[in-house]
């Protein structure tokens, strides 16, 4: 009866978490939205200040100088879409394995790419529970895009 307990609780807690970061992505997607990322050069304008602001000889100031600024507008589709996509796979519980581990690359991606921050790593490692459990199958599409496809990888 214990062990019973201690599962609920425990996909219930998985859910919470689940939830709880479909929410953080939807808030950073809706912020993106908001400032018009795909259609403005809002994103060169942040990349230029962060160069500003971090070491000249770092990592961050590489990629920013290389890859940020020359390609600001691929890589602002590719958060601004991503954290959308992100938020509503977690929000569905639809390909929630596969939004998860986006969501650890988006999060390692922006710590290694000139806005190094350790709650960026810790925040990214909170994913690896829902890439391992499968939430989307406990309470999502997942269960049902599964049994129609079962040996797909994007619903497992």
């Amino acid at each position: 009866m214990i062990g019973a307990r201690t599962g609920r609780a425990g996909r219930i807690a998985l859910l919470g978490l689940r939830y709880l970061m479909a929410l953080f992505f939807a808030g950073a997607a809706a912020n993106k939205w908001v400032q018009q990322y795909l259609f403005s050069d809002r994103l060169r304008h942040i990349f230029t200040e962060r160069l500003a602001e971090i070491d000249p000889e770092s990592f961050g100031a590489w990629f920013i100088e290389r890859i940020g600024l020359p390609h600001y507008e691929v890589l602002a589709a590719m958060v601004c879409l991503g954290e959308t996509a992100i938020a509503l796979g977690l929000l569905f519980g639809c390909v929630t394995r596969g939004a998860a581990l986006g969501a650890m690359a988006m999060m390692f991606a922006f710590a290694i790419g000139g806005y190094y921050d350790a709650s960026l790593i810790v925040l990214g490692l909170m994913f690896l529970p829902l890439v391992l459990w499968p939430t989307g199958h406990w309470f999502g599409l997942d269960r049902r895009l599964h049994a129609r496809w079962p040996h797909s990888w994007w619903f497992a």
